[in-house]
């Protein structure tokens, strides 16, 4: 079974720990105060006062249970994919950085523009969830996607999704547009301090809080490394020997086959003593076909019956007439005998 990414879980672990006292409480009718849920928006004149923690803490904040749900699937789309491809450590680290980058550049556009537009505060992860689309697009050798059923250019999928995304209340399009604006520039290189080596993820692995995150049950810790990511994904491609169920399948003979080899074998032991007296063994590389040239009462007609190859084969001639030619044996008391066997030896 596929478990979810830890840094993902916790992301909608902390959302519904933020909104959901305040949308319960709107559910049952009690009503709360107006600065409950707008106590970790962004706005601008509240972080000018000195209300930083508005940069973070507004991608946890929902106002309506239908966002807090859509919220929920980008999350696990979206972020998800983006911490499967640079880790846990990385995934942490990029969404503090897009989230406050992208609040600052919310902030900038809506100073300028708020004299012409009214606009609403930002809210939720999905400018977050922008940005690292953008991000993990800029950096992808695709170059071309189908999408609903129509074939795009990959740089042209985040902003038709950008347009789809006014369906969600509570939307705002100016931090959605703020986080392909970040992804981008992160993307395409411009952004470089953002990025730290494989070898400082492997290493902050191993240190607090990530290193407590790797022992909590039922979630997949991301390792840093890319060695490691691949070394994961192919365990489970390849998966470990006798991990899955077989069945081995056998097929009985036919039965018209198993009737003839019952009377050639009441006709063998009718026909006098046995053919060979203490026989050496003699085992052949192939199998031994055994035909009956009889014509028996019952009307069998005449048939070629394969036997294993661990028989023997007699090396001499005895007094009954046993003869050996190559690649045959001829079994019987002379050539008028209504019983003759033919062993091929292959």
């Amino acid at each position: 079974m596929e478990r979810f990414p830890v840094a993902t879980c916790l992301t909608i672990l902390l959302s519904l720990l933020v909104s959901g006292p305040g949308l319960l409480q709107r559910s049952r009718g009690n009503g709360l105060p107006d600065d409950f849920l707008s106590a970790f928006l962004l706005r601008p004149a509240a972080v000018q006062e000195g209300q930083v923690y508005r940069l973070v803490t507004y991608i946890f904040v929902y106002e309506d249970v239908i966002s807090l749900v859509c919220s929920a699937v980008i999350i696990w789309y979206f972020a998800g994919s983006f911490e499967k491809m640079v880790g846990t450590v990385k995934h942490s680290f990029l969404t503090l950085a897009f989230a406050i980058s992208l609040a600052l550049l919310y902030l900038v556009l809506r100073t300028m523009a708020s004299s012409l537009l009214t606009m609403m505060d930002a809210e939720g992860f999905t400018p977050v969830a922008f940005a690292m689309l953008a991000a993990s697009i800029a950096r992808s050798r695709m170059k071309r996607t189908v999408l609903f059923g129509v074939n795009f250019q990959m740089t042209f999928v985040p902003w038709l999704l950008l347009c789809m995304a006014w369906i969600i209340p509570n939307c705002s399009f100016l931090a959605n547009l703020c986080g392909l604006l970040i992804g981008n520039i992160y993307g395409y290189g411009y952004c470089f301090a953002l990025d730290f080596s494989e070898s400082t993820a492997s290493c902050l692995d191993q240190k607090f809080p990530f290193r407590l995150l790797k022992r909590i049950p039922g979630i997949k810790y991301v390792p840093g490394s890319l060695a490691e990511r691949r070394a994961f994904q192919n365990q489970k491609l390849n998966p470990v020997p006798g991990s899955y169920p077989t069945q081995n399948y056998h097929s009985p003979p036919p039965p018209l086959l198993t009737m003839h080899m019952q009377h050639l074998n009441t006709q063998i032991l009718a026909s006098g003593p046995p053919c060979f007296q203490n026989p050496t063994p003699h085992h052949t590389a192939g199998a031994m076909c055994v035909q009956n040239h009889s014509h028996s009462s019952a009307g069998f007609p005449s048939a070629s019956h394969f036997v294993g190859a661990n028989s023997w084969v007699p090396e001499k001639t005895d007094d009954l007439g046993a003869h050996q030619t190559p690649g045959f044996l001829t079994i019987g008391g002379s050539s008028k005998s209504e019983d003759v066997c033919q062993v091929h030896v292959g």
